[in-house]
């Protein structure tokens, strides 16, 4: 969107010829996560990959590293690699989302599963939706943009459902 402020996967290296390697935009903000094992087998190429997609989107306002098999859990959640500010919420199918980018190894939003978001915002309408296991609780924000009467998220992380009540805010959800 031209004022960035939803999130997509750019390259899945997973399917696109370079296993390991996932590049997703959320917002303004680039997250190159590193999944390669060992992570070092990667490293040589991803200030390349940081540089082309800087020249690609020049609107790109700060870069993530996060590398997912690293022994350090601070490299797991991420590194800035450029830009001084993440992005603490994207928009997707007119509904907004919280986002923590560092909360996990992870970036507290799965962004395959969008059509199952806007599959709920198009048929929630009046129903009652529990969503175990809620994580940040998209699912349930989506039934909630949908119309659902009544949605019931749980999850034993605390500071996963605090982003879900964050969602829930920022929609004017009850």
């Amino acid at each position: 969107s031209p004022d960035h402020t939803q999130a997509l996967r750019l390259f899945n290296g997973f399917y696109e010829g370079c296993p390991g390697l996932v590049v997703d935009l959320y917002g303004s903000t680039l997250v190159i996560a590193n999944h390669a094992r060992p992570p070092e087998s990667l490293e040589n190429y991803l200030a390349m990959v940081f540089d082309y997609y800087r020249q690609a989107l020049p609107w790109l306002t700060s870069g993530l590293l996060k590398r997912r098999h690293a022994t350090d859990p601070a490299l797991r959640r991420g590194v800035t690699a450029f830009g001084d500010s993440l992005p603490s919420v994207i928009t997707e199918h007119g509904v907004r989302y919280a986002l923590d980018l560092t909360l996990n190894q992870d970036c507290s939003f799965y962004l395959d599963t969008r059509n199952l978001r806007k599959y709920l915002i198009q048929n929630m309408a009046e129903k009652s939706v529990l969503n175990c296991f809620a994580y940040t609780g998209a699912l349930g924000i989506a039934a909630l943009a949908g119309g659902a009467r009544k949605v019931v998220q749980t999850d034993l992380n605390k500071a996963t459902l605090a982003l879900a009540q964050r969602s829930s805010q920022l929609n004017y959800f009850p």
